[in-house]
């Protein structure tokens, strides 16, 4: 069954190689000017399953405050196509999705991060204005 190592919001992340670059990584506030603002961000992070493992599915939900529309992210993890090392008869494979959230106004933004269907994590950051 697959697993979440860990994962984290980001400025911005890219996964290329097999490798994870992340810039501005792992931030739990935002501070911005004015209201309502367009928000660019990336969640990144690593699922780790067995070795035999094709795919895996991973869903992430960003829940925005005050009402904005919430933003849903699927895919779908390849195994043979990310340049999987097996360690320990395990494959972690490293993931990032970049996208724009509306942001009404101050409070906090969600983000749920499902493996398989099951939830795996909630990250959370606040939202204030500047």
């Amino acid at each position: 069954m697959a697993e979440l190592d860990y994962a984290f919001v980001a400025d911005f992340a890219t996964v290329e190689g097999g490798k994870l670059t992340a810039v501005g990584a792992s931030y739990t506030m935002v501070a911005v000017s004015t209201f309502p603002v367009q928000h660019a961000f990336a969640v990144a992070g690593r699922v780790r399953a067995p070795e035999e493992t094709e795919t895996i599915e991973v869903s992430i939900t960003v829940k925005p405050p005050r009402e904005a529309p919430e933003v849903i992210m699927r895919g779908t993890l390849l195994s043979h196509r990310n340049h999987v090392t097996v360690y320990d008869g395990k494959i972690g494979i490293v993931f990032a999705a970049q996208n724009v959230i509306q942001l009404t106004g101050p409070g906090l933004v969600e983000v749920f991060v499902d493996v398989d269907g099951q939830r795996e994590r909630r990250l959370a950051f606040e939202v204030l204005k500047s």
